[in-house]
């Protein structure tokens, strides 16, 4: 006899059965009784957020890195669902696996009754799944006609797509008997092993444009994690010889401690070595690279370099003469190559190395002269610090502007990792995001490090993180405001307020709202940094107790920006990514 389970029992066991541990969630009165249904399943963790966004947020952190790479996040409709729709935006720009539940007015109301709380006071309630269709690949409203296949049809595009999904969920509904949900078939991504002919024209295209090239490099992007694994790409560096270079988001998908790794390529702020070789180069290989005007600082065109670039994705291939093999299985056509044996070529790698003999590598032109214990922190010092605590299995974080260039710079050791949101670039993601990632991802530690701006976004999760033990290390970089867009358009709306950052941390952890403790004493640690000595002591604060949370507010000098955020900032300017301010006439 089949058991019989409610639309949240449902749920939880499909998400149980997708590997799913955490979920985020904001509540509402219309998700309450979804909500109680969900936790109802001991193997599944719900995690109460401040708001929707920053659930949002913590939702796209967790898809990144934990081992289902799937989130959930849970908000109630229009107010709710409206306001995590910026967050998951930036998660469909990631191609990320995040499954909004929302949970709506009752089923009678949604097509009449205009005087509905949460509505826009007309009779269609069907808004907010609109507007999700915007940033998502699947959507549901449940209907008295739906049946436990719908919703299934919804999260196997989520895992086909690698997309978002959105199903709302009446609240009169959410008590509707389902089928014991164990009886469903499993939900499994489609494969494409079975298309051996294109493997095939795959390998003889890759061939041939490999023999014909001079000088040959491997650029790897963001987009590679979704189909090759670090050990994967590694051993392809390997088999062909020639140098390696990663995007900025593609920096932990290659292993810098590799002999072939040339390190970061980003276009005219790439060290002198990089750009020279790149440019010089006759065929780019470029694994998983998804090209946006940040990538290039239009500086580069890659639609006129087409005609060098071997573009391998995810289920295709694009050759320098233009041809297109489509739905192949991309790790098999690598698996093949190197076992196949393409011939060696490391002339771009003599190439870079001459590079580097004289001098033109990148690391000589940031080391500050005279410093000592009492001079002031700068950027570089954070870099060199973050550096000297990372692990293996740990996690960094970098918020948009500045932390790409302090991020960019850290040496990570093998196993750990970086995330950017390099595209959507979203100020304020990164906190609630390396929450996310931390829950996701607990036998690392997660280091965040973000602008004073971007934190007063998202402030309010530091509250979350110490609420469920998140032991990450928190880097406020405090230049006294959105100094990477006074660099671009100087203005007054550049400045923001002055706040403690470090006494704001130290302050959130004393007690909840109903004056009971829910923490132990010393949940968080805070500092203000100003000098070296001052940093020097506060990371080792962090390393020697590494189940707390700690929160480095380090003061940055606003009128000595490092040399490669200068140049960023005046390519920004200099280009028609940003307009260049009018001048008066």
């Amino acid at each position: 006899m089949l058991l019989k389970h409610q639309v949240g029992d449902f749920l939880a066991h499909r998400f149980e059965e997708l590997a799913v541990k955490d979920y985020f969630v904001v509540p509402g009165d219309y998700n309450l009784d979804l909500v109680d249904q969900l936790l109802r399943n001991p193997n599944l963790r719900m995690i109460n957020c401040c708001n929707e966004l920053n659930a949002g947020y913590a939702a796209d952190g967790y898809a990144r890195v934990s081992k289902s790479n799937i989130a959930v996040v849970v908000v109630t409709y229009m107010v709710g669902s409206l306001s995590v729709l910026n967050a998951i935006a930036g998660a469909y720009s990631e191609k990320l696996k995040v499954i909004v539940v929302c949970g709506g007015p009752m089923s009678r109301h949604c097509s009449s009754d205009p005087a509905v709380h949460h509505s826009l006071g007309i009779p269609d309630k069907d808004q907010s799944r609109k507007i999700f269709e915007q940033v998502t690949c699947a959507s549901i409203r449940l209907d008295q006609q739906n049946t436990p296949d719908d919703i299934d049809h919804v999260l196997q595009e989520c895992l086909a797509k690698s997309l978002p999904v959105y199903m709302e969920f009446p609240v009169d509904l959410v008590n509707k008997v389902f089928f014991d949900p164990t009886a469903m078939k499993p939900l499994v991504r489609p494969s494409t092993s079975g298309q051996l002919g294109n493997t095939d024209e795959a390998l003889r295209y890759v061939w041939q444009a490999w023999v014909s090239a001079r000088m040959p490099v491997l650029l790897v992007g963001g987009r590679a994690r979704h189909f090759l694994s670090v050990k994967v790409i590694e051993r392809f560096m390997s088999a062909i010889g020639c140098v390696a270079f990663y995007l900025l988001d593609g920096k932990s998908q290659l292993s810098e401690a590799h002999p072939q790794c040339g390190g970061l390529f980003w276009s005219v702020v790439s060290d002198p070595g990089v750009e020279v070789t790149v440019r010089e180069s006759d065929l780019w290989i470029t694994v998983g690279c998804r090209w946006n005007d940040l990538h290039t600082l239009r500086s580069l065109d890659v639609s006129k370099e087409r005609s060098r670039i071997l573009a391998i994705e995810e289920s295709s291939i694009r050759t320098p003469d233009g041809h297109t093999i489509n739905n192949i299985p991309t790790r098999a056509v690598i698996q093949a190559l190197i076992e196949r044996g393409l011939p060696p070529n490391d002339t771009s790698l003599k190439a870079f190395l001459q590079y580097q003999d004289q001098d033109l590598h990148s690391n000589q032109k940031y080391s500050p002269p005279g410093q000592n214990a009492e001079s002031n922190v700068t950027l570089d010092n954070i870099v060199d610090r973050i550096s000297s605590v990372i692990s293996r299995n740990d996690t960094i974080v970098a918020d948009a502007g500045e932390s790409w260039f302090a991020a960019s710079r850290v040496r990570l050791p093998p196993g750990a990792d970086l995330q950017t949101q390099l595209l959507y670039s979203s100020t304020g993601w990164s906190l609630p995001a390396s929450m996310g990632c931390q829950l996701a991802r607990p036998d690392g530690r997660t280091i965040v490090i973000l602008g004073d701006g971007s934190f007063q976004m998202t402030c309010q999760e530091l509250s979350t993180m110490l609420r469920y033990e998140v032991n990450a290390i928190v880097v406020i970089i405090n230049n006294h405001g959105y100094q990477i867009e006074e660099m671009i358009h100087k203005g007054p709306y550049n400045q923001i307020g002055s706040w403690n950052y470090a006494g704001l941390a130290a302050a959130i952890w004393h007690e909840t709202g109903t004056g009971k403790s829910l923490l132990r004493k010393h949940s968080v640690f805070s500092a203000k940094i100003q000098t070296i000595k001052q940093l020097d002591a506060a990371f080792l604060h962090a390393s020697l107790y590494p189940r707390v949370l700690a929160v480095l507010e380090c003061c940055i000098d606003p009128a000595k920006p490092s040399s490669t955020v200068q140049i960023f900032g005046s390519k920004l300017v200099h280009s028609d990514i940003i307009p260049c301010p009018a001048t008066p006439q």
